[in-house]
């Protein structure tokens, strides 16, 4: 993580054989809602202050997406820049880039929550209880 401010952060990292969506030394560019949706978490982590630890967030929207290659190859170093665009409580919206010095791979506007304590154990309370009820809904 680099240059972190209130409003958004760079991070950066480096594609390896052992990522999710790796077939044949290149990663689906669909990594790069993952990637967006880590240095968010980082953000509010850091947000909260030193010795602080992530907390659970969800990612509740994608507003807008637009990919310029379908796969990334292993060994790309990537930057990932995030900038939050609003938030009301702790819904946020932020806009991510995620690129290397040869390419832009993603750009994306995406919707996140992060619940308090009291509404994920409701949560966590109402999957024990009704433990089949999304399969029943569909």
């Amino acid at each position: 993580v680099k240059n972190p401010t209130q409003n958004g952060l760079q991070a950066e990292t480096t594609v390896t054989e052992a990522w999710p969506l790796n077939r044949d030394g290149m990663v689906s560019s669909l990594i790069c809602v993952e990637l967006v949706a880590q240095a968010i978490s980082a953000l509010s982590t850091w947000r909260r202050g030193e010795g602080a630890r992530p907390r659970v967030g969800l990612l509740v929207g994608i507003k807008e997406a637009e990919f310029s290659f379908s796969s990334i190859p292993v060994m790309t170093r990537l930057t990932i820049q995030i900038d939050e665009l609003y938030h009301v409580g702790g819904y946020a919206v932020f806009q991510g880039e995620v690129s290397s010095d040869l390419a832009f791979f993603c750009k994306i506007i995406i919707q996140v929550m992060e619940p308090e304590e009291e509404v994920l154990s409701k949560l966590k309370t109402w999957q024990r209880t009704y433990p089949g009820e999304k399969e029943r809904e569909n």
